[in-house]
């Protein structure tokens, strides 16, 4: 088994032997003759050779491709979200802690430490939520009522506060405040256009008119009873006027009379209004009972009472109904 060589094509044990004491005997002398002929095929040599080698480059080459790749993907999320100093929609600003959002921006939940949403001076901030109500408040503090602002299509309500203001942001004055005990418009404003206004006492300059108007209708309602005083008092509608009161009575007084625009108010039929009859130049105005509805009814001169009452109509056009 010693003279044959092993299947990895390796020494023998009898040849390894004599290379052993060839190198001896040529190192023996080292420290005496200070210089030993060193022959390179004995010696130990380092580095990578063969499958190493391959596998060395190789690794190599695939780090190189995955730099390559990892500075193509950089150049792509700059190019396509044009970062710089920020984002294409966005801008930081470190020297102030800013961020400056440019043009639409749609976000979920925004946390703001200083509690604070500006614009530029020349931009308004607008807040916009699709199909859902926008919300600021302030983080959950496990209060009931939490200081926050509901914006959604049924209006803007503004909950959990002790007072409201509005300031100017270039002066600094208070445009509106909820302390103030008397909120009169601001200088230029001459329209206030809101849905639902509570308050107890609404009121004009002297020597100047107040109009409540609205598309649709509008509602004035008291809780202990709402009372109305001017110099005049007009009240115009393209339908109907009610008056209603639960507890009390409806009392109108003025020093120089009441006057209804009888125009537009419903006639109810009679005799006197069908052809051949003579026409009609006096009324008298009727009030139906319980609605109190107001209509008025022909008075024809040389007829009786009995055929000018406020009851005297058919009943096919009864204008209480």
């Amino acid at each position: 088994m010693t003279d044959c060589q092993s299947d990895q094509g390796t020494l023998t044990l009898r040849n390894k032997s004599l290379l052993k004491r060839n190198m001896n005997r040529n190192h023996s002398n080292n420290m005496r003759a200070g210089y030993v002929a060193v022959n390179e095929q004995y010696l130990h040599k380092t580095g990578l050779r063969g499958r190493k080698t391959y596998a060395f480059w190789t690794l190599i080459i695939l780090l190189f491709f995955m730099a390559v790749g990892n500075l193509m993907l950089t150049f792509i999320i700059l190019g396509v979200l044009r970062l710089g100093q920020g984002m294409e929609s966005l801008e930081l600003v470190p020297e102030a802690s800013l961020i400056k959002f440019f043009g639409d921006i749609d976000l979920d939940k925004i946390y703001k430490r200083d509690g604070k949403l500006e614009g530029f001076h020349d931009a308004p901030v607008e807040l916009t939520g699709n199909n859902g109500s926008v919300i600021v408040k302030l983080v959950e503090t496990g209060e009931v009522n939490q200081p926050k602002i509901v914006s959604n299509r049924e209006g803007t309500t503004i909950q959990g506060i002790k007072s409201f203001d509005v300031h100017d942001p270039q002066t600094g004055h208070t445009i509106f405040s909820t302390d103030f005990p008397n909120f009169g418009l601001p200088r230029g404003v001459e329209k206030l256009d809101i849905k639902l206004a509570r308050t107890h006492r609404i009121a004009s300059p002297i020597d100047s008119d107040l109009t409540l108007s609205a598309e649709s209708y509008v509602r004035m309602k008291g809780i202990e009873g709402t009372h109305m005083d001017g110099k005049e008092i007009l009240w115009k509608a393209d339908q109907d006027i009610f008056l209603k009161s639960v507890n009390g009575s409806v009392i109108l007084d003025a020093p120089k009379g009441i006057f209804l625009d009888v125009k537009n108010m419903p006639i109810a039929d009679s005799e006197s209004n069908k052809p051949g009859k003579p026409l009609t130049l006096q009324y008298k105005v009727c009030v139906c009972v319980p609605n109190g509805k107001v209509f008025r009814v022909p008075v024809v001169q040389g007829l009786s009472h009995k055929n000018s009452g406020c009851n005297y109509y058919p009943a096919e056009v009864d204008p209480c109904m």
